[in-house]
């Protein structure tokens, strides 16, 4: 089996390990050798997952070792990030040692030889001799996980956005920008909560919380400057000395922020960070015979540190050109962003082009949208962070009615329909832990956010009521994840407003309908969705909605109400304001 792992290019003899897939067949296995499984999860770009080829698993006693007394599972983290929930024990690689049932006995991070081997010993020799203790301890952390795990509804309320804003200002380094005061991660997600609470109401502090980070990212080492990108951290404090793999997935949500913060703060210069991000992912990780992303480039150390004449000398890091649908429907919204922004409309219809080879390429026969595709097929359906990640770039391009098909999909595949809120995985017949099926606060939260925009988008409160109740089946879990938290809260200041839509009505190409189209993208509120109705082509939502269709002019709608016909940008821009104050007013 070993031609389905990817292990370091490196020299190793982590191939002579009978490494086994995730899947029934390894645990049966593992029951009837009555033998434990030892479950290694890796990625293609951890530096420390080929550093554990290189030594632990290319030490013949170790291989010996694991073969003889456990079933060996290796397990690609992008390829299943519902067996990385379950199972990863604080960081790549993980190294965890299960029952033949999949519960976990032991389990660590990267481990060295020495210990490693002395490791799967003591494991082997517990599970023959003290399996009884094994089994009732095992038991009663089962029970309590369960219990801790169980939802406590609650009430939505400004106070959970303003805690969440407190504890991720507590975290804040005022010094070099970021979160914590060791090694540092650029976590977009925060940097996104942060943006929109400074769009719904200018606050110097998030300002400088905002422009001192993404100045510390993009001016240190954390960023490559020689071929754009960024790196997936940084070990110190200063945002230098990284980590040199570089994500598609973290390029496209900083490519996002960073086109949102230049439109914040346009004398920044993050719009030349926008444009070089998308030569770094245009230059590398593009590929024109599919129209999507590769997942990722690899880390060099060495290849790193040179000029730009010494690079073209030498062989660039390895590419992953798995293609993963939630990332690259990420970095189709990051071009969408990016397109409007600069604005360049070139780069906005590489978005909208990546969200159509999504749809034509990663679905399975059944249509399912699946996690990824190594060049056999996609494989993997209907997980939550996917469908998530695609109704959002679905939303973000304005495509209504496959928005409403994708978030029908999403309910019927994923949704708890017994408290709320939305399941990671559908029920299938899985092993060990994934046999229980988990909520994770971030795709729920970012669901119903999205779930949210749909409803103002579509003019269905249905859509609006779910997303409510998914957010308020995590009211009681929410404080535990910290400023982790911060999609949650992010959501819930959007769910404790009234909705909000700007519509556009004037056909394509029309001077004055184009004018109002770039003021509504160019609205600062994170909150409002923003449709254009060209006559010609949306006739039926036109009258719908009992818009003239022989006058050009935008409506911004608040709850029920909606505006008078704006017709000038500076009419739609003091409506606006004014709906923003009325919002800013009901938060104080």
């Amino acid at each position: 089996m070993t031609n389905a792992f990817h292990f370091s290019p490196r020299p190793n003899r982590a191939s002579e390990i009978e490494w086994r897939v995730w899947g029934d067949e390894a645990f049966a296995e593992a029951k009837r050798r009555d033998v434990p499984v030892l479950l290694a999860i890796s990625a293609v770009w951890c530096h420390w997952c080929h550093v554990m080829d290189e030594t632990s698993y290319s030490t013949p006693e170790i291989i010996e070792q694991l073969n003889a007394s456990f079933v060996p599972v290796r397990v690609d983290n992008d390829e299943r990030p519902d067996v990385n929930r379950r199972y990863n024990m604080g960081g790549w690689p993980t190294t965890v040692f299960l029952t033949p049932d999949g519960e976990i006995l032991h389990g660590g991070t990267y481990i060295a030889p020495e210990q490693m081997y002395q490791t799967c010993v003591s494991v082997a020799d517990v599970w023959r001799e003290k399996r009884d203790d094994l089994e009732q301890r095992i038991a009663d952390a089962v029970r309590r996980e369960t219990s801790a795990r169980a939802p406590e509804a609650g009430e939505l309320s400004h106070d959970i956005v303003d805690l969440v804003r407190a504890l991720v200002s507590g975290q804040y380094d005022p010094q070099y920008g970021g979160f914590g005061r060791d090694q540092k991660f650029p976590q977009p997600k925060v940097l996104r909560f942060l943006i929109d609470e400074h769009r719904r109401k200018e606050a110097p502090e998030l300002a400088t919380m905002i422009r001192t980070t993404l100045d510390g990212m993009s001016r240190h080492g954390m960023y490559d400057h020689v071929e754009g990108g960024f790196f997936r951290y940084a070990t110190r404090r200063d945002w230098n000395t990284p980590h040199y793999e570089k994500m598609l997935e973290d390029n496209a949500e900083l490519l996002a922020i960073y086109a949102d913060a230049h439109r914040l703060f346009p004398d920044a210069g993050y719009d030349r960070v926008v444009r070089d991000v998308i030569r770094w992912m245009d230059a590398v990780l593009y590929q024109p015979e599919t129209g999507l992303w590769s997942g990722s480039q690899d880390a060099d150390e060495h290849y790193y540190t040179l000029d730009a004449a010494a690079r073209r000398g030498h062989d660039a890091p390895f590419v992953d050109r798995r293609r993963y649908t939630s990332w690259n429907a990420l970095a189709a919204i990051g071009y969408l962003r990016a397109g409007d922004v600069l604005p360049d409309r070139d780069i906005r219809m590489r978005g909208l082009r990546a969200a159509t080879a999504i749809d034509r390429r990663m679905r399975d026969p059944s249509g399912a949208l699946c996690r990824y595709d190594d060049g056999s097929g996609p494989r993997l359906p209907d997980l939550l962070e996917d469908a998530v990640a695609y109704l959002r770039l679905l939303i973000a391009a304005g495509d209504v009615d496959a928005a409403a098909a994708q978030a029908r999909r999403m309910r019927a595949q994923l949704e708890d329909t017994e408290r709320g809120g939305f399941f990671d995985a559908p029920a299938r017949p899985e092993p060990g832990r994934l046999a229980r099926r988990e909520r994770p606060l971030e795709e729920n939260a970012l669901a119903a956010d999205a779930l949210l925009a749909l409803a103002g988008l579509a003019e269905d409160d249905e859509w609006r009521d779910i997303g409510l109740r998914a957010l308020r089946s995590f009211v009681g879990e929410y404080r535990q994840w910290g400023q982790f938290a911060a999609p949650f809260a992010n959501a819930v200041a959007r769910a404790l407003r009234e909705p909000v839509s700007i519509v556009v009505v004037g056909r394509a190409g029309d001077a004055a309908a184009d004018a109002l189209r770039r003021a509504s993208d160019a609205a600062v509120d994170p909150d409002a969705v923003r449709r254009h109705l060209d006559p010609a082509v949306d006739a039926r939502a036109v009258a719908e909605r009992g818009f003239p269709t022989d006058r050009v002019a935008a409506y911004v709608c608040a709850g029920t109400r909606c505006s008078a016909p704006l017709t000038d940008e500076g009419s739609l821009r003091r409506e606006l304001d004014a709906v923003r104050d009325r919002a800013l007013a009901a938060r104080a």
